[in-house]
């Protein structure tokens, strides 16, 4: 309670005040404290005053309660802005990540495309030598010529994005039928060939 005196704080008369003083009490919180009967008796002011001075002493010293309603309004509002906040922070890191992961995916995709063009170019002047062995009918020489192609094959489909996996499929199609017509030294190995080679230069951005 406050420790004003009982005039400033209860408007108390200074010769009331004064008793009361007599009888050692000084303040709004002793005067709540004290027992009013014998208070009255020590200081000679009537009881139903002392009664009084009391309630007062007790009203002017007890904190003013919150209204529960607006506490809940309060409390309601605080969360719904809190949560909003949050949700907000969330959303905001996760677009930042999406947006980060999504860059990341485009340099690497951006790599492998370059590293599939690569291949498919070198796999491209492999066929030369398969081109001059069929066209010559050496079809074991054109069978062992088939190697390096097919490893650049295989090197294509390890590195191609998914985009692109359609034309390796196609690209691998195209080297199992250009082998199978060279094993039966058949005279579409050429245009086998020539439909590999286009593959080939699709992988490679040539088309």
């Amino acid at each position: 309670m406050s420790e004003k005196s009982l005039s400033d704080a209860l408007g108390i008369d200074q010769g009331a005040e004064e008793a009361l003083a007599r009888a050692d009490v000084r303040t709004p919180k002793e005067l709540s404290e004290a027992d009013p009967e014998a208070l009255a008796m020590a200081s000679g002011v009537p009881l139903d005053r002392i009664k009084e001075w009391q309630q007062r002493a007790r009203r002017a010293g007890a904190p003013r309660r919150r209204n529960p309603v607006m506490t809940g309004w309060m409390v309601a509002v605080v969360g719904v802005l809190i949560a909003v906040g949050i949700g907000w922070m969330l959303v905001t890191i996760g677009t930042t990540k999406m947006e980060t992961a999504e860059k990341i995916r485009r340099a690497a995709d951006s790599k492998l495309e370059l590293e599939m063009s690569f291949g498919a170019s070198r796999a491209m002047d492999d066929l030369r030598p398969v081109r001059l062995a069929v066209h010559n009918r050496n079809w074991g020489e054109a069978a062992t010529a088939l190697a390096p192609i097919a490893a650049g094959v295989a090197f294509i489909k390890r590195v191609a994005p998914e985009g692109q996996q359609d034309s390796v499929v196609r690209a691998e199609e195209g080297l199992g039928e250009l082998r199978r017509a060279i094993e039966d030294q058949s005279p579409e190995a050429i245009d086998r060939l020539t439909g590999l080679e286009v593959e080939l230069a699709r992988l490679a951005g040539e088309e």
